[in-house]
């Protein structure tokens, strides 16, 4: 699907078209088409998982120490396993 031009919305503005019009720039940017399914997958998805992106994005981690030796491959390690 694509824009007729450049898209300047984000979805965090909340805007309930702001969504669509960011994934279609998106598609159309790389020029790719998405059917309705398609488009509703991305809908759910986008509605299960911006509000768990939101909070983690406001959430305040300035004091928070990173793991040391930290493995991106495994989970995070228990403070008494550090």
């Amino acid at each position: 699907m694509a824009t007729d031009g450049p898209a300047t919305d984000s979805p965090e503005q909340g805007d309930a078209d702001a969504a669509k019009r960011f994934v279609d720039a998106g598609l159309g940017l790389l020029d790719l088409g998405a059917g309705e399914a398609e488009l509703a997958v991305i809908e759910a998805v986008d509605g299960l998982y911006r509000p768990l992106i939101q909070a983690l994005l406001v959430t305040e981690l300035d004091g928070v120490e990173p793991e040391p030796g930290a493995d991106m491959s495994r989970a995070p390690r228990a403070l008494e396993q550090r």
